[in-house]
């Protein structure tokens, strides 16, 4: 759990929805919507490839980087690598990287079938969680005036689902406008996992392989959000740990699919 002013997960979107402000829809998706991963190549008219500072970015400490060449679909899926190196001045400069949905989606049902962050450069191969790596599934939208997170720690092996509802957009989000849990599970980056997110007007569960992990009911956002799956660098003492130079992390999503409520 976070004390939080300035969120990591917020410091991405704020650059997403910048990339987006010009032609960003304004009403939420009202069809089901779904992506395998499975054509080799980014299906373009559905998402939008991040390329900006990535958040965790700290002058003298942490340069980081969203990507184009952090993907690759050689594995029959998505796959999102995080590398990192240290220049002799001490600044270590993390590559990641970050799609977005064009779209923007409601209420209804979220799956997300992934591996989180580890060493394993195979979809089943054998892998090591590493600190120095966040991997993520969350829908956002506006300065956190709609944001739910499935963020994976890779120095704490544990994810932190969070809702937030940011009643002064125009601003960053601050004081009581969040709800989080901690999930811990040390197969989370060694297996592939289903994370089913429920959002509903009141309500949002987690579930993880159909079992229910987290139940809020506070702070619960209204407003369309975008999907983004992102895989960043990280060099704290803080949020993702301090930085594993020179070994290759890398994040698998089978797929996402989004079914709107009735």
């Amino acid at each position: 759990m976070r004390t939080l002013i300035l969120p990591a997960t917020m410091l991405l979107c704020i650059c997403a929805m910048a990339a987006w402000r010009g032609n960003k829809p304004v009403e939420a998706a009202s069809q089901n919507f779904s992506d395998d991963f499975s054509a080799g190549k980014l299906d373009t008219s559905k998402w939008e490839i991040a390329t900006y500072r990535s958040p965790d970015s700290k002058a003298g400490v942490n340069e980081g980087k969203y990507v184009a060449d952090a993907f690759d679909f050689a594995t029959g899926m998505l796959r999102i690598k995080v590398t990192q190196r240290q220049e002799s001045n001490g600044l270590v400069r993390s590559m990641g990287g970050a799609i977005i949905s064009k779209e923007r989606f409601g209420y209804g049902n979220y799956e997300f079938v992934m591996r989180m962050s580890t060493t394993a450069d195979t979809p089943d191969g054998q892998g090591k969680t590493l600190t120095g790596a966040i991997s993520s599934g969350f829908v956002y939208y506006n300065n956190s005036e709609s944001e739910i997170d499935l963020e994976f720690l890779g120095n704490e092996n544990a994810t932190h689902i969070t809702n937030w509802q940011n009643p002064t957009p125009s601003h960053q989000p601050a004081g009581e406008v969040k709800q989080t849990d901690k999930v811990s599970d040390e197969f989370l980056g060694s297996q592939f996992r289903k994370y089913t997110l429920v959002w509903l007007a009141g309500s949002v569960k987690v579930y993880i392989d159909d079992v229910l992990v987290v139940s809020h009911d506070k702070h619960v956002p209204s407003s369309p959000a975008h999907i983004i799956l992102q895989h960043r660098g990280t060099n704290s003492d803080e949020w993702g740990g301090t930085a594993t130079v020179g070994v290759t992390r890398y994040f698998y999503v089978k797929s996402v699919k989004f079914t709107p409520a009735p």
